[in-house]
């Protein structure tokens, strides 16, 4: 068992199972869901994918894939199931008929496995792992990942796991921290990042910041040059200039290392107020173009990328106090940034960092883009449909979709079908017209 003597213990409050009044008509007849035991599967014929394989979804850009059904945003969404869940700030990921999530019970950190269909336990896979913090509450941060019929998972102190996807079966696990590992205050909230043949995470640490493990045998492949104090994005890719660069970041940086050998290219200062409590994901703009963002009264800058005779350079572009993003990375739909700027959601131009609006408060939840509506699951529960454009802030809908407990746990959607959960339960909804 692993001792956090830095940890405080916090028991989450609020009811487990609220009622709902819902307007909307239960035809429960014209759902279609898959075998809970089968393996991949399709909603429909017109089903275009049946994953939501990652953190933020497909490449963690918080862009919903085409569903292959019509989605009706203004009525009220058809509860399919509603049920109990552990604490914890873990996203879900589903892969054919089934959906995973990191949650807390009692001293494990489990790692579930439902059924889409009826939200039944297909299996669970138990480490023996608590982290309990004063702010965040209790339970693990990471979201796992789906990559060829395997699940990775990193635990609160550093375990990461491979899990297969159909039994539940232990695969490999490693360690992935330092010895003498400094824990962000909040905990590790990197979520793994699987490139290739290799399963990334980026937790920090004076040794390496960021590790690489061969996802077949979880055998060590690198270690990165960058060092430093972890913060709490999730490592991800950039297309720049017509190459990738692992994107991970310490306190007071960003760095662009090589996804294959883990040396660092580039590094950019990035320094924030309140123990540099970096949260939001980097956004590509452009070719050459990306963006950092974050809360703590940093704001927002847009970042150009350059190759020269002796390296690279970056280049701030312009920078704004108008997205001041803190739990909730901002996604990009034809030339505008839709972002939560502290609870306030926010739209900017993306080449010039202008304002064109800013709408309702939503808390500190997180968006998605489907097509071109705009996805918020406020920290409250709510979920609520904003139309992704620049003239005007206009939402569409909203609906009260768990209960009031706090909620940073982000959504995932898949053909038509809706999969929430905060720290107490987690439910599916049908957002679909069929």
């Amino acid at each position: 068992m692993i001792f956090l003597s830095s940890c405080v213990k916090i028991e989450w409050r609020g009811g487990m199972t609220p009622s709902f009044k819902w307007k909307g008509k239960k035809d429960k007849s014209r759902l279609v869901l898959p075998d809970p035991q089968a393996g991949e599967f399709r909603l429909n014929d017109n089903s275009t994918t049946s994953n939501w394989p990652d953190f933020r979804g497909p490449g963690r850009r918080g862009i919903a894939p085409e569903q292959g059904v019509d989605l009706d945003w203004e009525e009220d969404p058809i509860p399919v199931w509603r049920k109990p869940i552990g604490q914890g700030h873990s996203s879900v990921i589903i892969a054919g008929s089934r959906l995973y999530t990191l949650e807390q019970k009692g001293e494990f950190e489990v790692l579930s496995c439902s059924s889409l269909m009826n939200g039944s336990i297909i299996w669970n896979h138990r480490t023996e792992d608590r982290w309990d913090d004063s702010m965040g509450g209790t339970g693990p941060r990471s979201t796992p990942v789906f990559s060829n019929g395997k699940i990775f998972s990193l635990s609160s102190s550093g375990k990461l796991a491979c899990i297969d996807a159909v039994t539940g079966d232990l695969g490999w696990e490693q360690a992935t921290l330092d010895l003498d590992y400094k824990y962000p205050h909040w905990g590790i909230a990197c979520s793994p990042l699987v490139i290739d043949d290799l399963v990334v995470v980026s937790p920090g640490g004076k040794a390496g910041a960021a590790k690489a493990f061969d996802a077949t045998t979880g055998e060590a492949r690198w270690t990165s040059e960058l060092k430093g104090a972890g913060v709490y994005l999730s490592p991800t890719v950039l297309d720049l200039l017509g190459e990738k660069y692992l994107m991970a970041a310490v306190e007071g940086k960003f760095a662009g290392l090589n996804p294959t050998t883990g040396n660092t290219l580039w590094e950019h200062p990035w320094k924030i107020f309140m123990i540099n409590a970096q949260i939001v994901q980097p956004l590509e703009l452009s070719d050459d173009f990306f963006l950092l963002s974050a809360g703590y009264g940093k704001g927002a800058e847009a970042i150009r990328f350059k190759k020269t005779a002796n390296g690279f350079e970056t280049e701030q572009i312009w920078k704004s106090k108008n997205l001041k993003t803190k739990f909730s990375s901002p996604v990009l739909r034809d030339g505008y940034l839709y972002g939560l700027s502290e609870n306030s959601l926010t739209c900017l131009d993306a080449s010039t960092g202008e304002l064109k609006w800013r709408g309702k408060k939503y808390g500190y939840g997180r968006i998605l883009l489907a097509k071109d509506k705009l996805l918020i699951l406020g920290n409250t529960g709510t979920f609520s449909i904003v139309e992704a454009k620049p003239e005007a802030f206009e939402e569409i809908a909203s609906h009260q979709l768990l209960s009031k407990e706090r909620c940073w746990n982000g959504p995932a959607l898949v053909g038509g079908y809706l999969v929430v959960r905060n720290g107490s339960e987690i439910a599916c909804y049908d957002f679909a017209k069929r």
